[in-house]
């Protein structure tokens, strides 16, 4: 089977796209605009023309990809497009660029491969394909210089040092791809620009629209765990703020909110007792959704309040399942949370600003601490002492069970003190009743990989204990 590949070198090892790695509409954009503008479009062609057409029709590829680390954000100022006369005024535009790893010049930094299953009209495509890549000037802004090069590889290998991210995922990073008639879509909000000033006024609706949308996940990465997100208010419309050590009480609240909720469809009781309530029997006692209080941290003032939930699917959710979470979402909005004597307590209200929002608790990282102390499934002293083999061995054997296998962890520690600021010690969290023999200890786990968020371990993870905060 042979394999087109779309090779990207980067001038800088700077890259200031909003994603990495770049999308391939993105790239396909940048490979028109490149191709179409000053000298080159002279040359432009049918041949050209229909190789993008053609390349359009390929679907999603895999992106091989540079590893790439946040640098430090900053903003500039830049002029406003104002056509207020005798004003000059400047507006602020966040920088967020990405250092890329092992970046050198002259070698691959992105690879979009596409599977070919005629590797004849590949052939016959691929002298204008080239033609084409070789007019890139810039890939994301227009600061990040970049060359191209389009070939056929036999064996679909690709340079060392490279990252693979693969389509078709459930969940994971979401990526513009090119659509059947994006080229001539691309046209029109050309021709579109050009005529936007008119006696009428001014169009500001000119940008490209009609996308594909593929989820990407990287290879050998564990699968993004989906979830949704709230914030608790009050009937007045302000925050609501439970304890720290309230956490299992407000996952109760949120439980019951949720199961009230989807009883209402047309759903399978039984499943909806055992996947939401979690009545499940001993085979599968993770197979259930966790309700997630999320205390507030981060700030050297932070004071621990939950004031934000979430709810997140198990490892193990079939696509049956995901329609639990799919409901939760539109039906909660607007929603009582009431307490065991049935008054009301807060209102679940969605965040406006979600990632800002849960930053710590959803972000990819490689070091993850205890918001709320993980509860330990067994015992951990030996001689009326804690054991720290047996300590290690508990941990170990519950992230196996919760979805993080031994393999990718690197090392931890654990302690009763908390790590964060507004959280208290690991015996003063309240947990439910058959939870209370059993040890609850603070935990610091690093990953020999970074790993999505949200993070929860324990047997108390189905019901707030056990969460985990990302450390920047």
């Amino acid at each position: 089977m042979a394999h087109l590949h779309l090779t990207v070198r980067l001038f800088s090892d700077r890259y200031h796209g909003s994603e990495w790695p770049p999308s391939p509409a993105r790239l396909f954009q940048a490979l028109v605009a490149g191709a179409k503008t000053g000298a080159p479009v002279r040359d432009w062609g049918a041949a050209h023309e229909g190789a993008l057409r053609w390349l359009e029709s390929l679907g999603a590829p895999d992106i091989l990809a540079r590893p790439g680390r946040d640098a430090q954000r900053y903003t500039v100022f830049v002029p406003n497009n104002s056509l207020a006369e005798g004003k000059s005024t400047k507006t602020a535009k966040a920088v967020a660029p990405k250092i890329l790893v092992g970046h050198s010049p002259g070698e691959a930094d992105v690879v979009y491969r596409w599977e070919v299953p005629d590797s004849q009209a590949a052939r016959v495509h691929l002298p204008a394909l080239d033609e084409v890549t070789a007019h890139l000037r810039a890939l994301g802004w227009g600061v990040d210089f970049a060359a191209a090069g389009a070939s056929l590889n036999e064996s679909g290998s690709a340079p060392d040092g490279l990252e693979v991210f693969s389509p078709g995922a459930r969940s994971g990073l979401s990526l513009r791809v090119p659509a059947t008639g994006l080229l001539a879509h691309l046209q029109e909000c050309h021709t579109a620009f050009l005529g936007r000033i008119s006696t009428k006024g001014i169009d500001p609706y000119t940008r490209p629209t009609r996308f594909g949308q593929a989820r990407y996940r990287r290879a050998n990465s564990l699968p993004p765990r989906r979830w949704i997100a709230f914030e608790l208010q009050k009937a007045d419309g302000s925050l609501f703020a439970a304890r720290w050590d309230e956490a299992q009480t407000v996952a109760a609240w949120l439980r019951h909110a949720a199961g009230k909720a989807l009883l209402q469809e047309e759903l399978d009781e039984a499943w909806v007792n055992s996947y939401v309530f979690g009545h499940t029997g001993p085979e599968a006692l993770g197979h259930r959704l966790s309700f997630v209080p999320l205390p507030s941290i981060g700030h050297q003032h932070s004071d621990g309040g939950i004031r934000r939930v979430a709810i997140m699917e198990p490892p193990s959710a079939s696509r049956t399942d995901a329609e639990a979470l799919d409901l939760l979402r539109f039906k909660l909005p607007g929603s009582t949370l009431t307490d065991d004597k049935k008054a009301a307590r807060a209102i679940l209200v969605t965040p406006a600003d979600l990632h800002k929002t849960l930053r710590f608790y959803v972000d990819e990282a490689l070091v993850w601490e205890t918001v709320t102390p993980m509860v330990l499934h067994g015992y951990n002293t030996l001689r009326d002492r804690i054991s720290i083999v047996k300590t290690d061995r508990l941990l170990r054997q519950a992230f196996e069970a919760a979805g993080f296998p031994e393999t990718i962890i690197k090392v931890m520690t654990f302690q009763r003190a908390p790590y964060w600021a507004g959280c208290e010690a690991a015996p003063d969290i309240r947990v439910p009743r058959h939870l209370a023999p059993w040890p609850r200890v603070h935990v610091r786990v690093e990953f020999n990989q970074p790993v999505p968020g949200p993070v929860v371990a324990g047997i108390g993870r189905h019901c707030g204990v056990g969460v985990f905060a990302a450390r920047g």
